[in-house]
């Protein structure tokens, strides 16, 4: 029946006792025209429109004024449509005046396809499920007249808010209006609004307006077009809310987007075309545990939240927060760009975890009167060494701003040949250093503290802040805090300009056991040599070697090698993997362990798979399709001959090797049991291959 058209006259109901499918439905709306069609929990699939006329079929087009149940009789009764791109609603032929529509509809024509409604529809729900519903406004009229998508406002289902507007993954909903988008009724909001992950819901309108309780945006929410200043999706009804939170947003026009007061997103922000974010009265919170980029433009927004228990964000330009940043868990990513604090003095900093990875420059306007751990954590990233070098300023401050480069090294320096300032001898320094610059001169004390997260340190007072071959200004203050491991130093603020500060010892190697100079893992044969190159070894006990299979996952530990002592210069260890068998790269890591129990992680390494020695023919048993032969790879293929033996050891082929034509060949094969043969001049390989 997809290719047929069904009118359903005035005096006649159709009622379906199964799923069944029509090219065009047309259904009689003249007063008093009764129920026309029952679904009865079953799905009528639609490849052409829907349309609603009066007089004698075929009649004229006219809207849809039924106010009984004329289309029902469940929100499990369906109506689906399919097909190519077309208008499924023309304008003129449908109204959103049937109150009592006990029906769903379902958007599912595949992907690529674009339906279009031109005039309002009513259901119990709508779900898009694939494919994209594009939502018209007709501008002729006096005024805007939209597409409306609006549910049943029969008080039998409550009084209040009712419907449920769903795109599922693969599903997209372009709205091209600004009023009446989505409600219940003309005074009755929606339930939800829902877009699934893969969903997408574009808003051509300068002012979406849609009227609902519940948002649900777990998909990508896009505002494009326009003709002037676009605004975040609001509403009018008292019982409808404002989305607060979402996932991907992208602008995709070239007029701004003004961003509400408070916004939560868990996925991507990305400018696309010439139009900017407008987030200079917004408070901005990024959260989720996956990673996120905000890409296309500087992020200027007046107070940011960074909430993420695993993941960070990356920008792609300079960031700027005009009032506060709050630093909850995860990470900042600034991929060399900038990054200002309380440009308009009246937020700052507020710390309590996560890290900044990567910036180019950190300017700090207008800083509090008193700094404390709080309001001056500066959590960086060493991206050389691991940890999070956090730098602290305690105490007063004159006032004003101050900008902070972290310049990041690998590596460090023994015995740099210099004292601290009270003649203590420094035998290490890390080559990474801070460096402040923009400072007020202000002789008010202060006490600097940068963390040593993550190097291996004996005792927390063999650290100390020093400068690059040279004693930082101020004077020492013994090490604090086993976990944190924080070296102090007393000074004043105005000593931090014209000084690069960094993490040293008085101790020899008292932080950092060993240097990783060089990794490999080369195949020899049926095993893999790993391969690795230190340097500075003192009290080292052992390395573990450990493989995995699986990308970055699954980690196993294969063994262990004893460390041969202590050593200034370099030195070179091997471990023989045996138990490698797959033919596909995989991933080395070692772990270093002193005598104290500390360790440290090398890089993770990569090796080329290994050879075959083995003939396969996959697939095996071979049933119907193409064939895959995967030879040795110690066979000379210029010098290979192959035979195929059949049954009773019977020769049916032998020929000098041309895989395509031997894969052709065995896909002509009758079913039965077949041994094959690749021989050359030095090496014979066999195998046998069923035929189904």
């Amino acid at each position: 029946m997809a290719a047929n058209d069904i009118y359903i006259d005035q005096t006649h109901t159709l009622s379906l006792v199964g799923n069944q499918s029509v090219k065009s439905l047309f259904i009689n709306a003249e007063a008093g025209a009764g129920q026309k069609l029952l679904l009865n929990g079953n799905a009528l699939e639609i490849f052409g429109t829907l349309q609603a006329f009066d007089g004698p079929a075929p009649g004229n087009p006219t809207g849809s004024w039924n106010s009984i149940n004329w289309i029902g009789n469940s929100i499990d009764s369906r109506l689906i449509f399919k097909g190519n791109s077309r208008t499924i609603v023309p304008k003129g032929a449908w109204s959103g005046f049937s109150i009592r529509s006990r029906y769903s509809i379902i958007f599912d024509p595949g992907d690529g396809v674009e339906l279009t409604i031109e005039e309002p529809v009513k259901s119990m729900r709508f779900i898009i499920r694939s494919g994209t519903l594009i939502q018209e406004i007709d501008n002729l009229g006096p005024t805007p007249a939209c597409a409306t998508l609006s549910f049943n406002s029969e008080d039998f289902f409550g009084l209040n808010e009712y419907g449920d507007f769903i795109i599922e993954n693969g599903g997209t909903f372009i709205s091209k209006c600004n009023e009446d988008i989505l409600f219940r009724s003309a005074s009755r909001s929606a339930a939800l609004f829902e877009i699934m992950d893969g969903g997408e819901a574009i808003f051509e309108g300068n002012n979406p307006e849609l009227e609902v309780v519940q948002y649900e945006l777990n998909g990508k929410v896009t505002f494009a077009s326009g003709t002037s200043t676009k605004s975040f999706i609001t509403k009018t009804f008292p019982t409808s809310n404002f989305p607060i939170s979402l996932h991907d947003l992208e602008l995709r026009s070239s007029q701004n987007l003004q961003l509400p007061a408070n916004l939560s997103i868990s996925g991507d922000l990305i400018q696309s075309s010439t139009g900017t974010f407008d987030f200079t009265s917004t408070s901005l919170s990024v959260v989720g545990n996956s990673d996120q980029t905000i890409f296309g433009f500087p992020l200027i927004t007046l107070n940011l939240s960074l909430n993420k228990p695993s993941g960070e964000v990356s920008f792609d330009r300079d960031l700027q927060i005009l009032s506060q940043l709050e630093m909850i868990a995860g990470g900042l990513n600034l991929q060399q760009n900038a990054i200002g604090i309380n440009l308009l003095g009246t937020g700052g900093l507020q710390y309590s975890g996560g890290y900044w990875r990567d910036i180019s420059t950190l300017n700090y306007f207008n800083l509090p009167a008193t700094m404390n751990a709080t309001n001056f954590t500066l959590p960086f990233l060493d991206q050389f060494q691991g940890g999070i070098r956090k730098v602290q300023l305690l105490g007063s401050s004159p006032g004003g701003s101050l900008s902070l480069n972290f310049q990041e090294f690998s590596g460090a320096e023994f015995d740099p040949q210099f004292n601290d300032s009270d003649g203590t001898p420094i035998l290490y320094r890390l080559y990474s250093y801070f460096d402040f610059s923009g400072v007020s001169p202000s002789s008010l004390p202060i006490e600097m503290r940068i963390s040593a997260d993550e190097l291996i340190v004996d005792n927390v007072d063999d650290l100390r802040i020093v400068g690059t071959g040279y004693a930082a200004p101020g004077s020492h203050l013994p090490g604090l805090d086993p976990i944190e491991l924080w070296a102090r130093r007393s000074l004043t603020f105005g000593e931090l300009e014209s000084t690069n500060f960094t993490v040293g010892s008085y101790r020899t190697l008292s932080i950092l056991p060993l240097n990783w100079l060089e990794l490999s893992a080369e195949n020899l044969g049926r095993y893999t040599q790993v391969e690795w190159k230190v340097s500075q070894e003192e009290d080292n006990d052992y390395f573990e070697i450990y493989r995995s299979t699986n990308g970055l996952a699954d980690w196993q530990k294969l063994g262990q090698v004893k460390s041969l002592g202590d050593t200034e210069g370099q030195r070179t260890y091997t471990f023989q993997d045996t138990t490698r068998q797959n033919r596909t790269p995989v991933f080395y890591q070692l772990k270093q362990i002193d005598f104290s129990g500390a360790f440290s992680w090398s890089e993770v390494f990569r090796s080329d798979p290994l050879p075959s020695a083995e003939l396969k023919i996959y697939p095996n048993p071979h049933f119907s399709g193409p064939l895959q032969i995967l030879l040795p790879d110690d066979l000379d293929h210029s010098s290979a001959f192959v035979q195929v033996i059949g049954i009773a050891s019977h020769y049916i082929y032998t020929a000098k090797l041309n895989l395509v034509e031997l894969q052709d060949y065995l896909t002509t094969l009758a079913p039965g049991v077949y041994a094959i043969q690749i021989y050359s001049r030095d090496h014979s390989h066999f195998t046998r291959w069923l035929k189904k």
